[in-house]
């Protein structure tokens, strides 16, 4: 299947925007998060946590257990009857990592 360069740009804006809404939704309970970990200080008005830190965190929980993480983000739509409302559409996987440390040879 080809894809047009017009819809590789509208597929790349949407990405853009669908990422920044779920960095400002979640960043609320990642702070929390943070911030029982004693770690919130450090992230304090800087706005959503980019990408490259859940991927972090991601890879740190792969390290810790030897299990590949897979980090998904739900696609949501606004329900008919209360556009406050959400429904769960489907997932994407954003990132997966592999272990790094005390991976054994095959």
């Amino acid at each position: 299947m080809n894809i047009s360069e017009k819809h590789l740009q509208e597929l790349s804006l949407l990405m853009k925007e669908t990422g920044g809404e779920v960095m400002e939704k979640y960043y609320g309970q990642f702070s929390e998060i943070l911030e029982n970990l004693g770690l919130f200080s450090e992230f304090a008005g800087t706005g959503p946590v980019p990408l490259e830190v859940w991927t972090g965190i991601a890879q740190a929980l792969a390290d810790a257990s030897g299990y590949s993480v897979i980090l998904k983000a739900e696609i949501l739509d606004p329900s008919r009857d209360d556009p406050e409302t959400y429904r769960s559409v489907g997932k994407c996987e954003i990132e997966m990592v592999e272990p790094n440390l005390f991976v054994k040879p095959g």
